[in-house]
C-alpha cells in the first residue's frame, strides 16, 4: 500500500499543474477571462492559446489528428504541436522553453512565447501580480515624395518601395511597386481651363469611363465606392474586379477635382497585393499637393 501511495503521489505531482488563479492577464488594459485558468510550469506562465489569440483578433485552427494548433494573425502564421517545444512561424522553426500541452481540452503554451511571436509586449507587474500584453509601437514607415514632370503636383507614398516609370506625359505619374507581384499607381492632372467641354466632376469621370479606360470597365465587375478626400473639392471612385487566367486583378479608379485641376488616380494590381496595400494607398491620395 505504501509503495502504491508513493507512486500515486509522484504521478500526481507530474500531471497536476500549479494553478495561477491569482495572476491576472490583460490585453491593452482589458482583463482576459479564461474558462480554464493559466498555471505555472517551470516558472513559466502557461495560458490557453485560443483565449489569447481570439482576444487580439487572430484566427485559430485546430487539427485533432495531428494535435497541431495554428494561429493566423495579420501576416503571421504560427503552428504549435502538442507536447513539442518546436513551433513553426511562417515556415521557420522556433523553439519554446516549455512544451505545449492539453489541459481540460485546452492547448496551453508559454505566454511569453505566444505574446512576443504575435508582436506583443509582455510585461510582468510584481505589485499587481498581473501580466500585461500590449501592442508594440509600429516603426513609422519610410515615405517618398514623387512630383510630376510639370511640377504641378506631388504625392507621398508609404515606404521606399516604389519605382517611377518614365512617361512622356508631363502631367502624369506612373509608380510601380518593387517586387515580384504587380501593383501600380497612376495619377494624371488636367488643368480645368484647358477642358472647356467639362463643367463638373461627373462629366470628367464619364469621359474617362467611356473613352480612355472604357475597355477596362467593359471587361470587369464595377462597384461604385465612397471616397472622401480632404485635399480635394470633390471625389468619386469605382472599384473594378477582373477574373483572369492567372488570377484576380483589382483596380480603384478615383476621380477628383481641386480649384485648378481634374485628377484621375488609378491603383491596380493582383488581388493579393492590392488588398495588402489599398488602405495605405487611399491614405496616400490625401497627400496630393499642388505647387
Amino acid at each position: 500500500m505504501k509503495k502504491f501511495m508513493s507512486v500515486l503521489l509522484i504521478l500526481f505531482s507530474i500531471t497536476t499543474p500549479v494553478w495561477a488563479n491569482e495572476i491576472g492577464i490583460t490585453y491593452e488594459g482589458s482583463p482576459i477571462s479564461f474558462d480554464v485558468p493559466p498555471f505555472l510550469k517551470k516558472d513559466t506562465a502557461m495560458v490557453p492559446l485560443r483565449a489569447i489569440a481570439e482576444k487580439i483578433g487572430a484566427q485559430v485552427l485546430w487539427s485533432p489528428s495531428s494535435e497541431v494548433v495554428t494561429i493566423n494573425h495579420q501576416d503571421q502564421s504560427i503552428s504549435v504541436a502538442v507536447n513539442g517545444t518546436i513551433a513553426q512561424k511562417n515556415g521557420e522553426s522556433i523553439s519554446m522553453d516549455v512544451a505545449a500541452e492539453i489541459v481540460n481540452d485546452r492547448v496551453f503554451v508559454p505566454l511569453r512565447f505566444v505574446g512576443e511571436e504575435l508582436g506583443l509586449n509582455v510585461v510582468w507587474d510584481e505589485q499587481s501580480q498581473t501580466i500585461a500584453l500590449t501592442k508594440k509601437a509600429k516603426k513609422p514607415a519610410e515615405a517618398s515624395v514623387y512630383t510630376s514632370k510639370d511640377k504641378a503636383y506631388s504625392i507621398t507614398l508609404p515606404e521606399s518601395l516604389w519605382q517611377e516609370e518614365a512617361s512622356d506625359l508631363e502631367n502624369t505619374l506612373i509608380l510601380n511597386y518593387v517586387g515580384e507581384k504587380e501593383l501600380s499607381v497612376l495619377i494624371s492632372a488636367y488643368e480645368k481651363e484647358q477642358m472647356q467641354d467639362i463643367e463638373a466632376l461627373e462629366d470628367f469621370a464619364a469621359l474617362n469611363r467611356q473613352s480612355v479606360y472604357g475597355a477596362i470597365y467593359a471587361m470587369a465587375e464595377v462597384t461604385p465606392e465612397q471616397v472622401s478626400m480632404e485635399n480635394m473639392l470633390e471625389a468619386e471612385a469605382d472599384e473594378i474586379v477582373a477574373e483572369e487566367k492567372n488570377g484576380t486583378s483589382k483596380a480603384l479608379f478615383v476621380y477628383a477635382q481641386s480649384e485648378r485641376y481634374y485628377y484621375i488616380c488609378v491603383i491596380t494590381g493582383t488581388a493579393e497585393l492590392y488588398e495588402e496595400h489599398i488602405g495605405s494607398l487611399k491614405e496616400a491620395l490625401q497627400t496630393i499637393t499642388e505647387a
